[in-house]
């Protein structure tokens, strides 16, 4: 039998952890769309990894969660429709605000029902501490942290160094909440935040 040079091995491996990222991606991005046309929830962090890191039929089983546990108003996303690649497959669609506005009071812990402009208000506040205390006070860590609960991945490179910026410009004019609502603002901005 014929060995491969080892050169060739390492490209081949590279290449299909490359395949896996993005196999792991596509499902990721599949199971927030159906979250949030199913519940208007994006996935908790833990959901994500349960699905995708846990479980190799991650879609699936989202996608059976979901139609088990669809409000009334949603019973048309059945498991057949989730699973249908025309399904998955469609253009990205925008987002209400208010869909955005409800996932931040739903992942700050404040409220399931109440989603108020005084739950909002007091949502992206609880959101921004439980990302700076989850990040030990460092920048860079708790843009990524807001970024990965809205968008269901990391933030960027370019993205951080963006937000990092503005949050240093801000900081220098408003007080450390309001420069961290200013960048928050901005993450709703970003087309994986705004769009499913």
């Amino acid at each position: 039998m014929k060995r491969l040079h080892p050169l060739l091995c390492l490209i081949l491996f590279t290449a299909s952890l490359h395949a896996d990222d993005n196999s792991v991606r596509k499902n990721i991005r599949k199971i927030r769309r159906a979250f949030l046309d199913v519940l208007e929830l994006v996935p908790t962090s833990e959901e994500v990894d349960w699905y995708v890191v846990y479980n190799q039929n991650g879609y699936e089983m989202a996608a059976d969660y979901l139609a088990t546990h669809a409000p009334p108003d949603k019973a048309t996303y059945t498991r057949e429709l989730l699973l249908n690649p025309t399904y998955w497959g469609r253009e990205d669609e925008l987002l209400d605000k208010s869909v955005i506005e409800k996932n931040v009071v739903y992942l700050s812990g404040l409220s399931k029902t109440d989603f108020s402009p005084q739950n909002v208000e007091l949502g992206k506040e609880l959101l921004i501490k439980q990302a700076l205390l989850a990040s030990d006070d460092n920048a860079a860590n708790t843009i990524d942290y807001l970024v990965n609960e809205l968008t269901c991945r990391p933030a960027t490179l370019g993205e951080a160094n963006d937000l990092l910026q503005l949050f240093a410009k801000v900081s220098l004019k408003a007080d450390e909440m309001d420069a961290w609502k200013t960048v928050l603002a901005h993450i709703f901005e970003l087309h994986d935040c705004k769009y499913k």
